[in-house]
């Protein structure tokens, strides 16, 4: 019968390489216990758990192989980025409609998020502005 081992832990070397980082970096991250690290053999470990966790509540670093950060925040928030997209308006548009509205929002790794269902609220009960999807050419 075969087994086969998942991996539950990388060194910080292998946690830096996952984002693309330098020695420096991975263990600035390390440093502010962004994840949790057990000691195996006097060698720093990364909980791959925890790595992913972290992972998911940011947007700030990207993994190498392309998986996108914030998976944690993109089905509820927006950016106002994205916000501007969805409507087909300027990104400034978009900030000084966020803040004269005031939609609900939330802060992470320094950048606005407007939460989904309080831009679906406020979206529902006005008439000036028009998603792209729902403009008729």
């Amino acid at each position: 019968m075969q087994t086969t081992k998942t991996k539950k832990s990388v060194s910080v070397r292998e946690m830096g390489k996952m984002l693309g980082l330098k020695k420096v970096e991975s263990y600035w991250l390390v440093k502010k216990n962004y994840f949790t690290t057990i000691q195996v053999a006097g060698r720093m470990r990364v909980m791959l758990d925890s790595f992913e966790d972290w992972y998911s509540r940011q947007f700030h670093y990207k993994k190498v192989d392309g998986t996108p950060p914030g998976t944690k925040w993109r089905d509820t928030t927006l950016s106002v980025p994205e916000l501007a997209e969805l409507l087909g308006i300027h990104s400034a548009t978009a900030y000084e409609l966020v803040k004269r509205v005031h939609l609900e929002t939330t802060i992470i790794d320094r950048r606005i998020r407007v939460k989904r269902d309080s831009f679906e609220c406020w979206y529902n009960s006005q008439n000036r502005y028009k998603k792209c999807s729902e403009r008729r050419e």
